[in-house]
Order: C-alpha cells, then structure tokens, then sequence
C-alpha cells in the first residue's frame, strides 16, 4: 500500500526542510525528559518507603517481624519473608497474599542509577535484609503521600514544559534566523544568475561567501555556463561565416541563371561551377562546425585512444593515386605504435588536408613523416614550395583565408586541420624552413597493450 502525504515535501524550501528536520529531533528529546519526570513520581514514593522500612526494622531479625507495625500513619503496610534464596517463608495474613520480591531493589546501583523505574502502580514494595541475612518486603497503599507528590509533580512539570517549549521556540526562531543568513549568498547569487544573458554567459554564478557545501555546485554550473558560451559564441561565428561566404556564390549563380533565362543559353559549365563550390563550402562548413563541437567533447575528456600511425598511413593511401595522377612523388616515414586522444576519422581527414594542400599548391616531391620527439609526436608534411612568410603563417589557419585569391578552396581547410589538431591537445602550425613544412605537434599515450600481452597467462 502507497502511503500519500498531503504535504508534498519535494516542494518545500531548503530552508524549511532544515527547520522540519530540526523540529523532528528536538521532539523525541522533549518526550524522553517528559517520561523520565513522570518517573520521579515512583522513585519518590519507593524511596519514602524505604525510609520508613529501614526505621521499622532497624536492629530486628526474622522472629521480630511479627511484632512490626500493621501502619505507619494512615497507610497499612504488609509483609512478606523471604530466604536470601528467594524462597517464600511468611507473609503477613491481613494482606490476604504474599508480595512478590525484588531483589534487584536491593542494589543501589540499580535503584537510583537506572535508565527506567519499575512501575509501582497504587501499591509500592521495597525490600529490607534483615539482620540474620532474611529479605522482607515491605509494601504499602500511599494513597495520601502519592496525591501529594503527584500534585507537587504535576505542577513543577507543567512549569517545566513551559520552559522547555519556550525554550525550544526560541531555538526554532534562532535557527531560522541562522538559516536564513547562511542563504543570504545562495540568494544573492540566484538573484546575479537571472541577470545572465546569451550576449554575455561569462558572468557566472558568484562562489565568494558561498557555503563549502554549495561551492562546487556554483563552480560546475560556471564550468557549464562557459562551455555554453563558447559553444554559443562557436555558433554565432558559424551562421555569420556562412552567410557571408555562401553570400558570393549565390550571387554569381544568381546571374548566371538569369544570364540564361535572357538570352536563352544558360552557362552549364559556370553553373556547374558555382553549384560544387557551394558544395563543397557546405560541406566543409558542416565539418567546421562538427571540429568546433568536438572540442568540446575534448575538454570534457570523452576522447578514446586512437591508433595514429594506422590513420597517418590510411590518409596515404588514399591521397596517393592523386598525386600519381599529377606525377608527383609522395613518400611516406611513419613510426609504428603512435597512440594520442583523438578520433582516428579526424586525424585521417587532418593528414588528407595536409597532404591535398600539399598537392594543390606545392610542388615536387612530398614527403611526409611521423615519429616520436621528447615524448611527443610530430608528424611533417614537407613539399619543395616556397615556405610561407613568417608574418602570414597564423594568418592562413585563419577561416576563409586563402593565400591565392583566385584558387577554387574554400580556405576552411587549414583552420578545420588546426581545430581537430587542438581537440586532441596539440597543434599545427608552419615551421621556419627554406621550402614549406607543416608540423603537427600531439601529446603521445603510451601504448601498453604488448606490456598487457606479456602480462597475461
């Protein structure tokens, strides 16, 4: 069966939860002491008793037992004796019964330092040794002292809970007030966290005078916050970019097809022309946006190892009938058993950039090498063409940068080449050198499956 409060808890403030919960823990404590003060009631009376049973049987053995009082005011007494076995000896017969012994009233320890009273009822027992070693239990009807007591009692626990319900008023009101500073900078920092606009993520949620509790929460949700930014900021440059170089294009097929709607020819090779550079700019657009993604991805450490020496090879292979057909060499020194944090489809798209610039707008032989240097790796691609001028290296990984004007790229090849080269921790850049080199610079991770080879039986 499914219990269903009416109080739907999951909406309350934090605030109140704390107070509810601190209310939950105050009430046990205010039953306990209510119990045990209602206790005192029994000891009182049993400690009375004991008093006056000590008095009556001072210096007497088991054959002066008869000659005890029948009273002791106006409250009957009886008696009961017992062997210090516990084996019922006499009782007196005007209580129509023996009392059952306690022995366990006997020790001290017992009687006054216990956590429960043994319940008396109307009738209250203790029991006296004797001076031959015998146990008498002494039982009596204290109707008279237990209405005074219980008066008495009544009215210092009815002063007391007073106390202590006021007492625990104000602890309640005290801690709200001590709550309601502690979430005074949850509050200011909620209330600077709606100010947060798209234009400007990098504000961030303030963790000065936060709780330690609450920090790391406010740190996450920043982390987030700038990764949001970058990823909006990412994305606004993408629509701006598109539409400024899809802006050209269309023009010109524009007025091509309108060329050929007048005068009744329409340019097929320029439309044909102008429709693949579109193409091929979607494309490389999309696979910009896809790099400007997955650096996100790196940042967030949700890249696998990847075999590089295999993707540098396969990135070979494929480009190789190219430069066969434009009777270009291309050699190729790749290292075996290089590993890094990327994805293999990437570093193949990266080293076929490389390459096909290389073709493109190189000259002679290509060579290309990949292989180990101070514990990183280091992949050149290398053609017999001029070297670029140390004050447009950076420029041309800029987006839609092309060192020749006329040429039919896009100029996104490069820049997608050195965003997928910092997803995966590295770099790429030019390198000082009398002919063209292009050196891709990553973080090596050992490969230790031959070591877990070894390893296994």
């Amino acid at each position: 069966m499914k219990f269903h409060c009416p109080v739907a808890f999951d909406s309350l403030s934090l605030r109140l939860r704390i107070l509810v919960a601190l209310t939950c823990m105050l009430l046990p404590v205010f039953l306990v002491q209510a119990y045990h003060q209602r206790d005192i009631l029994d000891d009182l009376r049993r400690n009375i008793l004991l008093f006056q049973a000590k008095d009556i049987t001072f210096g007497r053995d088991s054959a002066a037992i008869r000659s005890l009082p029948a009273a002791f005011g106006e409250d009957i007494l009886y008696y009961t004796l017992y062997s210090p076995e516990g084996k019922l000896l006499w009782y007196a017969p005007h209580g129509g019964r023996p009392r059952r012994l306690k022995p366990m009233l006997l020790d001290e320890g017992q009687r006054y330092g216990g956590w429960f009273s043994h319940f008396a009822g109307e009738e209250i027992s203790v029991p006296v040794r004797l001076t031959d070693g015998n146990i008498l239990m002494v039982s009596k009807r204290d109707v008279l002292e237990r209405v005074a007591l219980d008066r008495l009692l009544g009215s210092r626990s009815l002063r007391g809970a007073s106390l202590t319900i006021g007492l625990g008023v104000l602890v309640v009101l005290f801690m709200a007030v001590l709550l309601r500073w502690t979430m005074r900078p949850v509050n200011r920092a909620a209330a600077l966290t709606r100010r947060i606009v798209p234009d400007d993520p990098g504000r961030g949620v303030p963790v000065d005078g936060l709780p330690p509790e609450l920090r790391g929460l406010a740190e996450a949700a920043n982390d987030a916050l700038r990764r949001l930014g970058l990823a909006y900021e990412r994305e606004k440059r993408f629509v701006s970019d598109a539409a400024h170089q899809l802006r050209t294009p269309l023009t010109v097929l524009g007025l091509l097809l309108e060329e050929g709607r007048r005068g009744g020819k329409p340019d097929w090779v320029g439309i044909r022309r102008e429709f693949r550079h579109m193409e091929r700019m979607v494309f490389q657009l999309g696979r910009l946006a896809k790099s400007d993604r997955a650096a996100l991805t790196a940042r967030s450490g949700a890249v696998s190892p990847a075999d590089l020496s295999r993707a540098v090879r396969e990135a070979a292979v494929s480009l190789l009938p190219l430069f066969e057909k434009e009777g270009r060499t291309l050699e190729a020194d790749i290292a075996d058993g290089l590993r890094c944090a990327c994805d293999a489809g990437d570093m193949r798209e990266l080293v076929g950039n490389l390459l096909e610039n290389a073709l493109l707008h190189g000259k002679g032989a290509t060579r290309l090498r990949a292989g180990r240097q101070g514990g990183r790796i280091i992949v050149d691609v290398t053609d017999e063409g001029d070297g670029v001028p140390e004050e447009l290296r950076e420029d041309m990984f800029r987006r839609f940068r092309k060192r020749d004007p006329n040429s039919d790229g896009s100029g996104l090849g490069l820049a997608i080449a050195r965003q997928i080269a910092r997803n995966a921790g590295g770099n790429l850049a030019f390198v000082s050198s009398p002919v063209c080199v292009i050196r891709l610079d990553l973080p090596e991770i050992p490969d230790r499956s031959p070591q877990l080879r070894e390893a296994l039986p």
